[in-house]
């Protein structure tokens, strides 16, 4: 098969593991040279997760720990480099939703290690869902339990892209929670974004989920 990202050939022939059955068969998407072009972070801000040379707070969480938020311990896996950018606008913008299945597997490795009680997706707007066709953030979630709980209060909501950093701080609520029979009182709810930028979105959402109940909120994207 040819590599999702490149388009080269890629030999996923069996190894004699697999062959025997000893050893799981996950046939590779992405060659080898452009998955070494994405950054995995290493070490990282406690608050925000991002890629840094310590993991003391950076001037970003220092300054919503200041407006009086509960960090949000965010979990990041990629930095949001050129081949990250790349991906995603594959994947998110050009809406080639099979490209999911590069990093869904691991990611979803990552959130079933994290403690929790309840993982909630970032929604898209009713806009965004007629005119991409998905939410990119619950087709890397494909294989796990999440509950969509918020939803986009606005009739056409802008993407974070077309907006600058103090643009997006400047945002109003962009969310209300839904109906539903789940209660979050005295959980430990997870959070799911694609992207982590200035962080606005998710702490927003998790505004909404401290409200109905939530104990704690925490957060995870693929690439920060």
């Amino acid at each position: 098969m040819n590599c999702q990202m490149c388009q080269n050939y890629i030999d996923n022939e069996l190894s004699l593991l697999q062959t025997l059955g000893l050893l799981k068969n996950q046939k590779k998407l992405i060659c080898q040279a452009c998955e070494s072009d994405f950054a995995v972070i290493t070490m990282s801000c406690s608050g925000c997760g991002r890629q840094q040379k310590s993991t003391q707070l950076c001037r970003d969480c220092r300054r919503w720990q200041q407006q009086g938020k509960i960090l949000l311990k965010h979990t990041a896996l990629y930095q949001y480099n050129d081949a990250m950018r790349s991906f995603m606008q594959q994947y998110k913008f050009n809406g080639d939703y099979k490209l999911r299945g590069i990093f869904n597997s691991k990611f979803i490795q990552i959130i079933k290690s994290l403690s929790k009680d309840v993982i909630v997706p970032i929604p898209v707007s009713e806009n965004t869902m007629k005119t991409r066709g998905f939410n990119q953030t619950t087709g890397l979630l494909e294989g796990i339990i999440y509950q969509e709980l918020l939803q986009v209060t606005t009739i056409k909501k802008s993407h974070q892209s077309q907006f600058n950093r103090k643009a997006r701080m400047l945002r109003q609520q962009p969310f209300t929670l839904k109906e539903s029979s789940i209660s979050l009182r005295g959980k430990h709810v997870l959070l799911v974004d694609d992207i982590y930028t200035t962080g606005n979105t998710l702490y927003h959402a998790a505004d909404l989920l401290y409200s109905a109940g939530a104990i704690n909120v925490k957060s995870i994207s693929l690439a920060r």
